[in-house]
């Protein structure tokens, strides 16, 4: 079977698979009038607070809007990543230029699409119903050199796979959290079902492009990609430590204590663990 009937094999069956999970995307969450002040926000072994020192001083209450904050801070990290992703996913529409743009393979992106924007209402009404806003974009421009398609799609697929499989290791946790409060859990929950999806298309469009870079004799640039792809799966982890957050909970050097927690060996252990996931999966690939 060749790799073109192999992806478009695959948009199909995500068509399908996506038809079967129609839903309303403004009335998919019950969402509770009042949090519960008994239950956390954000997984408590996963607050960027937790294996500092500090956090043994901290107040139930604090401990429990510090998990609110985290909740809506990862939320926006979320709403923030999806809208360059779908920015990026529309102007590959129907083009028919490369791999994935074809009929077929746009129909089932549309529903990619529709699905990242009702991921990003389902988010941002939870940051503005129990925090009043989202917390703004700050993150940093990627790079982006100038590639051949096969190397600048398996660039683009292979950032949006980081992503998700980052933001769907901590759905995974959310939804099987049962000290978590109703609304977050059921945000995970929905939130990964659909993600398994898209990293099924991600995952098939950079080992198509791949296949096809090697073919071309692309090796330096494969070389440029995994190191951007490196330098991208740091990046994502860096929004967790949010001074503006640490502040809200009136604590000092926010900055300085962003980089206390970040260092702590505890906590890089648990990163690791978080993003195993992608890092083999590029490994495999000799990315």
């Amino acid at each position: 079977m060749s790799h073109s009937i192999s992806y478009k094999s695959i948009a199909e069956k995500l068509i399908k698979s996506s038809e079967k999970k129609k839903y309303d995307p403004f009335n998919r969450v019950n969402y509770q009038a009042n949090l519960n002040h008994d239950r956390w926000q954000f997984p408590e072994q996963y607050l960027s607070l937790y294996h500092h020192p500090i956090y043994g001083q901290l107040s139930d209450e604090q401990k429990w809007k510090l998990s609110l904050l985290e909740a809506v801070n990862f939320f926006s990290m979320n709403v923030h990543g999806e809208q360059a992703l779908v920015a990026g996913l529309e102007s590959r529409l129907y083009r028919n230029k490369r791999v994935g743009e074809d009929a077929v393979s746009s129909k089932y992106i549309q529903r990619f699409i529709h699905e990242e924007n009702s991921h990003t209402f389902m988010l941002a009404e939870y940051c503005i119903r129990y925090s009043g806003s989202l917390y703004p974009d700050h993150s940093l421009m990627v790079e982006n050199p100038e590639l051949s398609p096969e190397t600048e799609d398996i660039l683009f697929y292979g950032r949006i796979f980081t992503l998700e499989n980052y933001l769907g290791y901590m759905n995974n946790i959310g939804q099987s959290d049962d000290e978590l409060d109703q609304t977050a859990r059921d945000i995970h929950c929905f939130h990964l079902v659909d993600e398994l999806r898209h990293i099924a298309w991600d995952k098939a469009m950079i080992e198509e492009n791949l296949v096809r870079a090697k073919k071309k004799g692309l090796i330096e640039e494969l070389d440029t990609v995994k190191k951007l792809l490196r330098a991208y799966s740091e990046y994502v982890i860096h929004p967790l430590y949010n001074p503006a957050i640490y502040r809200e909970l009136g604590l000092e050097n926010g900055l300085a204590l962003r980089q206390e927690c970040f260092q702590l060996d505890a906590r890089r252990k648990q990163i690791t663990l978080w993003t195993n996931g992608i890092t083999e999966y590029f490994a495999n690939l000799g990315l």
